[in-house]
């Protein structure tokens, strides 16, 4: 972390209880944090900032032991029951557990899950940017709520958002130049470089990026979920009519019915056939976007009263 002393006391009080020790990676921060971390307590690291995430990250787990290791942010709290979470992790025979992140959002909060929770000597980071944890088949388990569920706060404010995605464009730029002839790894950084632009404001080059992606990688995870993306982002344009299109062609590639039909039923809405759109959203239970983003149901709701409005 770097320049973390507004949020890291509140970080570290919430882990009280929760962890054996704590683990400070600072990467050049010059406000305080490793002198605050210090006095709360942690061991502190100071590393450097290589505009690699998973670099940082693993660095950070050098030259310690530990059997499970908690990754956690600054922006980030803990909450749920320590002594659950303890049972859970020594009865378990999972090498990594995604844990449920509920996320403050400027616009609407949003919960997905992450990899957060694992065995250190069982994986490692990869990955300039959105960085995952990779291992020999790792087990892979979900951590159930009342054990842990981190809230997160990095995204609260539109200015930080932005400033965020920014960096993370030239992160994903940098990893296509190094990537070669790697596809996994271009299709990966094609979707990272596409939200990313999305989220610094930069919407035609979105669109051109995840265009790429859509014509270079058919058929893979990648392309459902960049299909995705840009069906939001032509539905926001009021390009309706091939948001509708691609709504089609991610119901044919295996994306959530209600997903699609919360999707479309936005599209006809603003063309005006309420109607349609009532019908569709008549099923529609919760929103899950294909990449597991469970949407606030406000959203839902919002969108059920416009229609209803439409209608009548």
């Amino acid at each position: 972390m770097r320049d973390e002393a507004a949020a890291l006391g509140g970080c570290l009080a919430s882990l009280g209880g929760v962890v054996d020790e704590v683990h400070v990676y600072d990467t050049g921060s010059i406000d305080g944090t490793p002198q605050i971390a210090s006095e709360l307590g942690a061991v502190v690291t100071l590393g450097w900032w290589s505009d690699d995430f998973s670099e940082a990250r693993n660095a950070a787990l050098e030259g310690w032991s530990a059997l499970w290791v908690l990754s956690i942010d600054a922006d980030q709290r803990y909450t749920g029951d320590p002594g659950r979470l303890r049972g859970l992790l020594e009865a378990s025979a999972a090498d990594v557990f995604e844990v449920e992140v509920d996320n403050a959002h400027d616009e609407l909060p949003y919960t997905n899950t992450a990899a957060h929770l694992f065995r250190k000597d069982a994986v490692r980071w990869e990955g300039r940017v959105h960085e995952r944890l990779v291992g020999v088949a790792p087990v892979v388990a979900r951590a159930p709520r009342e054990a842990i569920v981190l809230a997160h706060g990095g995204y609260a404010s539109a200015d930080v958002r932005e400033a965020k995605a920014v960096r993370n464009v030239l992160l994903a730029r940098q990893t296509l130049a190094e990537a070669g002839d790697d596809r996994a790894l271009i299709a990966r950084t094609l979707l990272d470089l596409g939200r990313s632009l999305i989220g610094a404001g930069r919407r035609q080059e979105a669109v051109d990026t995840l265009e790429t992606l859509r014509e270079l990688f058919p058929g893979t995870p990648e392309w459902l979920r960049g299909t995705d993306f840009l069906a939001r982002l032509v539905l926001a344009a009021g390009l309706d009519d091939v948001c509708l299109a691609l709504v089609e062609q991610m119901r044919a590639a295996g994306a959530a019915k209600n997903y699609c039909d919360w999707l479309a039923a936005q599209a006809l809405a603003q063309l005006g056939d309420a109607g349609a759109a009532a019908r569709l959203l008549d099923g529609v239970t919760e929103v899950v976007d294909t990449g597991g983003r469970r949407h606030d149901p406000r959203a839902l709701q919002e969108l059920r009263t416009l229609v209803d409005a439409l209608v009548h």
